[in-house]
């Protein structure tokens, strides 16, 4: 006989808890207190001293005019004071304000980059006994996520009469990322993603301090980046008209993202993955010959009519450099994704053109041929002067990526060579390429019950290679890939399981990488919060009645 868990969801005023039916188990771990912070900072002296906070007249000030700053401040001032019926406390010192001061506002007319500066999004914070609260970063990132964790570090406390008060622990924190590159992938090619959704999922990333939105732009089903120097990609490769991220839209996304302090990398894979490039410029694919005689014939399963750019045409160079071009104006950051990966060698090899272009240049195979397109595309963009990133998969054929950041993403159950990701991390970084490791974290891929667990336990330097090997791990990103997931399921799917990912990749490990358990509180709360923040229906946990009702928890839940 199966016992059927049924869980209520209550939203009143935006406040989630979760009750099941009947609760059997106490859950394990520690029991943080409320107004725990997710990410767990490096240095966090939590006290059990209380302060209150009067929502009618705290005050949020800052030292510069920045427009991320001031745009933050109005921000989150009702996130900090979410619950509407949250008062002052007479039985509290209450603290006025909280000041936010920057050394230097040097960024704020720019996006954020990758930095290696280990102080470019560190803060200190603290909430004294007495007098105001006080955020200090060195730059304005810094204080973005120095913000976000004052957000969070106020709670609702409760009394017998049922009266709420607005209230945090004293608390001295020092805090700053383990890792400068903690991204979030997003596929809009094989579902198109609304603007609103992908700010919706950039507020979502700000609360859990990433700060790379990977945009996987297009792919072989369609193409919906409206390009103005080439508008047939999207005109003929676009699901519809509906369907597309015109330049206005990439502006507004990239401005949503920098003042919540988040990177746009967009990626527009090649020279696989382009079946929808063909559709407006068919001249840029190898036309396959399926039936061994007629170009543009198919042969499924091995390939479409025309699949994978034509190498040998110095038109497909000069066409790539002028769209990447326009990618580099307008997406403003330094990398350029160029994605390379899963280069399928059957429609080349099909084409008599393509042999004869090998012939005539001394290629001998297809891994070569590979390599030829590689350092072509390469060397545009470094004359484009972007740096740029690529999928491990040439890598694994021997090539040759020049200087590119290494997004590691294949481990036994995803394909390739190696039984686990970790034997591609060691061969990627023995030849002394930074990584982006991905491998663990395809939340696409997800199983019932508390599976977050197994993304929080994976680490990306857990792999047996030296001290100087594991240094050249610059991060790691959340994939959600989009032949399964639309706007409908996507925070369902992605959210708080990127929030385990967000800890491994924020905290120091020392800090958090043994017990799950006692992570369960701490995640627990932190999706309440983000409940409270939006109208998305998260994946739910198990909740243990006595455990949500338990004074101890009267204020967070």
């Amino acid at each position: 006989m199966h016992t059927l868990a049924i869980f209520f969801l209550v939203l009143p005023l935006c406040q989630g808890e979760l009750f099941p039916v009947a609760a059997r188990f106490i859950l394990p771990g520690y029991r943080y207190p409320p107004g725990s912070p997710w990410p767990h900072p490096r240095v966090w002296g939590n006290t059990s001293e209380l302060v209150t906070l009067n929502p009618s007249n705290f005050l949020l000030t800052s030292n510069t005019d920045c427009d991320v700053i001031t745009g933050a401040i109005d921000r989150y001032r009702p996130l900090i004071f979410i619950d509407p019926d949250a008062v002052v406390s007479s039985d509290l010192v209450a603290i006025p304000s909280l000041t936010i001061q920057v050394l230097t506002d040097e960024h704020c007319t720019l996006f954020p980059q990758l930095d290696s500066d280990p102080d470019y999004e560190a803060y200190t914070l603290d909430i004294p006994s007495s007098g105001g609260a006080k955020v200090e970063a060195k730059t304005i990132w810094g204080a973005l996520r120095g913000l976000e964790t004052f957000s969070q570090l106020v709670w609702t406390l409760k009394d017998d009469n049922g009266n709420s008060f607005a209230v945090a622990n004293v608390t001295k924190i020092e805090d700053k990322p383990r890792f400068p590159h903690r991204g979030i992938l997003l596929d809009t090619a094989r579902h198109f993603l609304t603007v609103e959704t992908l700010k919706r999922n950039l507020d979502a990333m700000a609360y859990n301090k990433f700060n790379v939105f990977h945009w996987h732009l297009t792919d072989d089903q369609a193409f919906p980046y409206q390009s103005q120097v080439f508008p047939l990609l999207s005109e003929k490769g676009a699901y519809t008209q509906r369907h597309l991220f015109r330049q206005d839209d990439v502006r507004e996304v990239m401005e949503y993202a920098r003042l919540r302090g988040i990177r746009v990398i967009p990626e527009i894979d090649s020279p696989g993955h382009t079946h929808a490039m063909r559709k407006g410029h068919p001249e840029l694919l190898t036309a396959c010959y399926g039936d061994g005689v007629n170009p543009g014939t198919p042969d499924y399963p091995n390939h479409a009519d025309r699949e994978v750019l034509d190498p040998s045409k110095n038109s497909t160079y000069e066409f790539m450099k002028t769209l990447f071009q326009e990618l580099k104006d307008l997406f403003q950051d330094k990398f350029l994704h160029l994605g390379m990966d899963e280069v399928k060698h059957a429609c080349w090899e099909s084409s008599p053109e393509i042999q004869n272009f090998m012939t005539e240049n001394g290629i001998q195979d297809y891994s070569q041929l590979e390599q030829y397109y590689i350092n072509r595309h390469v060397a545009m963009i470094q004359g484009l002067g972007s740096r740029y990133i690529s999928y491990q998969d040439p890598i694994e054929l021997g090539l040759d990526l020049g200087d590119a950041l290494v997004q590691v993403w294949k481990d036994g159950e995803l394909g390739g060579e190696f039984s686990s990701w970790q034997d591609y991390m060691m061969m990627v970084t023995g030849k002394g390429y930074q990584v982006i490791f991905s491998s663990c974290w395809y939340l696409n891929y997800i199983s019932y019950g508390e599976d977050w667990r197994r993304y929080y336990e994976c680490d990306p330097t857990n792999f047996p290679g030296t001290e100087e090997e594991r240094s050249l791990v610059v991060g790691g990103e959340a994939a959600v890939w989009g032949e399964f997931v639309d706007g409908v399921n996507l925070e369902a799917r992605l959210w708080p399981r990127a929030s385990a990912v967000a800890e491994r990749l924020w905290s120091d490990p020392v800090d958090v990488l043994g017990n799950t358990d006692d992570a369960l509180f701490r995640i627990h709360q932190h999706r309440c919060r983000m409940l409270r923040f939006t109208s998305w229906f998260f994946w739910s946990f198990w909740f243990d009645e006595r455990e949500v009702t338990n004074s101890n928890f009267a204020g967070e839940e």
